[in-house]
């Protein structure tokens, strides 16, 4: 009796070995893909940078706009890419997770395929461009990302899984094709996830049958590996809890309760339709004053910064890319504590700048830089006991903070003391029911943006 007794307890014990391994699999149905969860190291990483590089990078030089892609591909030569390089400058930066685009616009692939010969090993550059920028951010650290901006037909399946299988990104990220509602809602077929009917799409949206199968398989591969992944896709273009959603140079105008991506542009075109992302001489591009202040309105609001710098034909980056890009890594340096493993708070933030929701419903809403922050403005994130007050721009005289009043949600006598990040000095307060009043006096202050690290008891 007590032989049969332990081999039923083995039994049980065994079964139940058996549907927990079952539970952790993925099934391509929307119910099974909705246990997985954000990583919590995306969600501490905040900042992010990939780019955009390829034939679109000759085709946007003078006199070039209208050659064959394979014109273009004898161009692209990429004779000083140097991916250590690429991987010095993301991490200088103060990026956490890094990458590239693997395939955009055209039958090329941006990685060694085994099952397409038109790819950059072969021809072109002759160089691995998703292999050897994986290697060069892993060696650093950091986690990787991949893009994939062209999907067409039942083989993009194939591609994707050979991405996944080859290179094992931390993040695999879509483009709008995947999904078809972004231009659903361009022409009127949808509005956010409304079916309104009032256009005609001229061909079907990516079916959600392959949607389903590859990331199952993205998400089933990272559990083999023991990996902790995200899916990005584009606006509303697979359910909810599935993956992170992006918005194109778009800015949400209230705190999500899911965390979102925007993917930003560095570039800033100077008119509709015309598009950045690849480079181009004389674009105009955002200031480290700019990018600061986007990144501190969206993680303040539960989301992630992605940032694009286009680096030129050649594979070097220009010169003011690097130098504003080297001015956010300083500045992420001083004020990262109010960054990097932060919870947004129960508000964002107060001031007088608001966000414009835009034609695309966020989707390009700073597609041009027309959102411009003030020394008004001012974005919360906390961390522990910690709430930290950014103040976007450099405050003339003492700072007012009217959010923080004794009467909302900070008690009198419950803080125990502020410091400057900058500087590292304490500051003189009066907390009062009108507001929170820092004392500035004798405070170097930055230009662009401070961090008032607001220790509660």
């Amino acid at each position: 009796m007590k032989k049969i007794t332990l081999l039923l307890i083995g039994l049980l014990v065994f079964s139940s070995n058996v549907i927990t391994s079952q539970e952790q699999t993925y099934i391509p149905a929307w119910n099974s893909l909705r246990n997985h969860s954000t990583p919590q190291w995306l969600m501490d990483a905040k900042f992010g940078i990939y780019c955009h590089w390829g034939i679109q990078t000759i085709s946007y030089e003078k006199g070039k706009e209208n050659l064959s892609n394979d014109a273009l591909l004898s161009q692209f030569k990429g004779e000083n890419f140097n991916a250590d390089t690429w991987a010095q400058l993301f991490e200088t930066a103060g990026a956490k997770f890094a990458g590239v685009i693997g395939w955009h616009g055209s039958d090329l692939k941006h990685w060694d395929s085994d099952i397409s010969d038109y790819n950059t090993v072969k021809l072109g550059p002759k160089i691995d461009i998703v292999g050897e920028v994986f290697k060069a951010v892993r060696k650093r650290n950091m986690k990787t990302l991949v893009s994939y901006h062209s999907v067409k037909g039942e083989s993009w399946i194939d591609f994707a899984k050979e991405g996944v299988d080859k290179y094992s990104p931390d993040i695999f990220w879509v483009d709008a094709s995947f999904g078809g509602t972004k231009g659903a809602h361009n022409k009127k077929v949808v509005q956010k996830s409304k079916y309104i009917g009032e256009g005609n799409l001229q061909s079907p949206v990516f079916q959600d049958a392959y949607q389903k199968e590859f990331i199952s398989y993205f998400y089933n591969d990272a559990l083999k590996k023991d990996k902790k992944v995200e899916f990005v896709y584009k606006s509303n273009d697979i359910p909810p809890s599935v993956g992170m959603r992006d918005l194109e140079n778009g800015i949400l105008t209230e705190t999500a309760y899911d965390v979102w991506m925007t993917d930003m542009d560095m570039n800033v075109p100077p008119d509709f339709p015309t598009h950045g992302w690849f480079y181009r001489e004389n674009i105009p591009l955002r200031s480290t004053n700019e990018l600061v202040d986007m990144l501190m309105d969206v993680i303040s609001k539960n989301g992630v910064f992605l940032l694009n710098i286009p680096p030129k034909a050649d594979g070097t980056f220009p010169k003011e890319i690097e130098a504003n890009l080297t001015k956010l890594g300083k500045w992420l340096k001083m004020n990262g504590e109010a960054v990097y493993k932060t919870s947004s708070w129960i508000i964002y933030g107060e001031g007088p700048t608001n966000i414009p929701e835009g034609n695309y419903t966020y989707h390009h809403n700073n597609h041009f830089a027309k959102i411009q922050y003030t020394k008004e403005d001012i974005r919360f994130t906390v961390n522990g006991n910690n709430l930290y007050a950014t103040c976007l721009g450099k405050p003339d005289g003492n700072l007012k903070i009217n959010s923080l009043n004794t009467t909302f949600k900070i008690r009198k006598g419950s803080i125990k003391n502020i410091v400057h990040l900058g500087t590292g000095k304490s500051i003189l307060f009066n907390h009062n029911e009108n507001n929170l009043e820092l004392n500035l006096s004798g405070i170097t202050l930055d230009e662009s943006a401070n961090v008032f690290k607001i220790i509660l008891k």
